[in-house]
């Protein structure tokens, strides 16, 4: 396979710079993963250690592993097995957060997790071979269903007890984790729950009128009540392009003509002059938050690419990198930058890291 010369640049990024830097710096002795590094590449030590970040940095070295980089595998391994030993409850679902010593911190089990939980199992599966990830898998989305599922309105609850408001985007990550999972090992289980999400998909979170993505709704799915209801996001409209693509490539309604409208209104009403991401839209018209986050660039150079969008994703390439990936210390990334292009981040958070696998896992794995 010849390389582009895109594929070179992320490639030599994520395996000489990012993936060793977070193998040593970012994982401790026992093989947990650090919430954040400072700028310098040291761990900070001392916060809640999210169940969502411990699964998906699974995810991101399983993932390198599988693009070559084989010393993620024994990270991945590593991971995914004080995951499973401190993270799971009794019942299934799994724990919002633990300390440094892998103590539960918040029991709570929460929608965006699980995701998580499923997607870095998925990883697990595919990559790793490990004959426990699919059982487990299928036990968690078993739990989700018996204690979070809401029969009156549809999808699941985002945490328990149930708490507003509903948000879509804890079921967007659960699809892309069911899609994972019906690629890798097809089952009715991930079938029947995806084909419900994008249900509520088409009939509640995509606004027809607008040709926006709500975030925020209220307990029966509706509008979500004053500017909670208003906002939309740019990135998020991107990585539903990417879903919904991917939904149809499997046999799933891929709504195409919604994913259409999601593209362009994002492009249109949701970047700035240099071609970056916005953090906000409103619903109906304006621009609630010009600020811009690195996963919503990675999400777009993704949702560019698959539109054959070549041109336009080379030059937010370029951006990424002369800005967001342009630290002193190689292979760190700067997060956020408020509407006049400065950013306050005072440290690298570890979750970003698998919105940049896997757009440039996308790229990588592209016929140059």
């Amino acid at each position: 396979m010849i390389l582009s010369n895109a594929q070179i640049r992320v490639r030599d990024w994520l395996f000489r710079q990012a993936l060793p830097l977070w193998a040593t710096a970012g994982a401790d002795s026992e093989g947990r993963f650090y919430e954040k590094l400072d700028f310098d590449g040291r761990p900070i030590t001392g916060l809640p250690r999210r169940t969502r970040v411990q699964a998906r940095q699974v995810y991101v070295f399983a993932e390198a592993a599988s693009l070559g980089w084989i010393e993620g595998e024994a990270l991945a391994r590593r991971g995914l097995e004080v995951l499973i030993r401190d993270n799971q409850r009794d019942d299934g679902l799994w724990v919002r957060t633990t300390n440094d010593a892998g103590a539960v911190l918040d029991p709570t089990p929460d929608l965006y997790d699980l995701a998580f939980v499923l997607f870095g199992l998925a990883a697990a599966h595919r990559v790793l071979k490990d004959e426990r990830a699919l059982p487990l898998a299928l036990a968690t989305l078993a739990a989700m269903e018996a204690g979070m599922a809401d029969s009156l309105h549809g999808g699941w609850h985002e945490a328990l007890p149930p708490s507003l408001p509903r948000r879509q985007n804890p079921h967007m990550h659960l699809l892309e984790a069911l899609l994972f999972w019906q690629a890798a090992a097809p089952h009715p289980a991930w079938d029947n729950a995806a084909r419900r999400i994008l249900d509520l998909f088409a009939t509640r979170f995509f606004d027809a009128r607008f040709g926006v993505l709500g975030e925020y709704f209220a307990a029966d799915w509706s509008i979500a009540p004053d500017a909670l209801g208003e906002v939309a996001e740019p990135g998020h409209h991107m990585e539903w392009v990417w879903l919904l693509d991917q939904a149809r490539r499997l046999g799933l309604p891929g709504h195409s003509d919604k994913a259409d409208v999601l593209f362009r209104v994002a492009l249109e009403r949701g970047f700035d002059a240099e071609g970056h991401a916005l953090r906000e839209i409103g619903r109906e018209k304006g621009l609630l938050d010009a600020g811009r986050r690195l996963w919503c660039q990675t999400e777009t150079l993704r949702a560019l690419r698959l539109r054959g969008e070549m041109e336009r994703a080379d030059a937010l390439l370029n951006g990424i990198f002369a800005t967001y990936l342009a630290t002193t210390t190689p292979g760190l990334w700067v997060d956020t930058y408020d509407a006049d292009g400065r950013s306050q981040d005072a440290a690298v958070p570890a979750s970003t890291f698998y919105h940049l696998m896997t757009a440039f896992s996308a790229l990588l794995t592209e016929t140059a």
